[in-house]
């Protein structure tokens, strides 16, 4: 390689560092953790890329909580809530994301915005096996509720959701992210904010407060 050639292949490597760091810090590339667990409970982390916080259209639904009872993207509009993608034989993320999720029962102050689980594992959680479940993270009655339902449907969600799921296969454990979710009272994702992440998370209790007062306002005015 020439004297020349060397120059400007030292002078586009630099150009490629400085572009990609441009991009980190303007946030256009925000990874996220999706996680699932190995049979003999050994977690696997997949990393994932999404955007911090959007605002469009949420997916539609129709599910049933811990119950029994009907609930639907429909039943949830006029609402703010939170919501999270579990399974209860889950032995990695699931524990320490509800941990994450009773927490923020007590920091979300404002009573309105509501608490979502719903399964990714639906074959095995039944409503009795939700309600137990949220009985051992001290689930608020009335405030946070858990859903499963229809394999296809919730698997649907999730990707309208704009994040990811993976069944379990022969060689490969149920994947899912580790994200929450905020829904706004017109049913548009506000925020996301990964169960790890206090600085995301903070700004989802902020802006879940916010949004709340902002509801009742526009309901008021109506």
């Amino acid at each position: 390689m020439s004297k020349g050639q060397k120059v400007l292949t030292t002078v586009l490597w630099a150009v490629l560092v400085l572009a990609m760091v441009g991009v980190i810090s303007a946030g256009l590339f925000r990874p996220g953790d999706r996680g699932g667990t190995r049979g003999d409970g050994t977690v696997i982390n997949v990393r994932v890329e999404a955007p911090e916080s959007i605002s469009i259209a949420g997916p539609e639904f129709s599910l049933v909580d811990q119950d029994n009872k009907p609930v639907t993207s429909q039943s949830l509009r006029g609402k703010v809530w939170v919501a999270e993608f579990i399974f209860t034989h889950c032995a990695g993320p699931c524990r320490d994301m509800s941990t994450r999720f009773s927490k923020l029962q007590k920091e979300i102050t404002d009573p309105d915005v509501k608490f979502v689980s719903i399964s990714v594992d639906p074959e095995r959680d039944t409503p009795a096996e939700l309600k137990k479940y949220g009985e051992e993270y001290s689930a608020q009655q009335g405030r946070w509720m858990f859903l499963t339902g229809d394999k296809d449907v919730i698997y649907a969600t999730v990707r309208g959701m704009l994040l990811s799921v993976e069944p379990a296969k022969e060689n490969s454990p149920l994947l899912h992210d580790e994200r929450f979710v905020l829904i706004d009272a017109d049913g548009k994702i506000r925020a996301f904010a990964h169960r790890a992440d206090e600085a995301a998370l903070q700004k989802l209790i902020a802006t879940a407060d916010t949004l709340a007062e902002q509801a009742r306002k526009a309901a008021a005015a109506q």
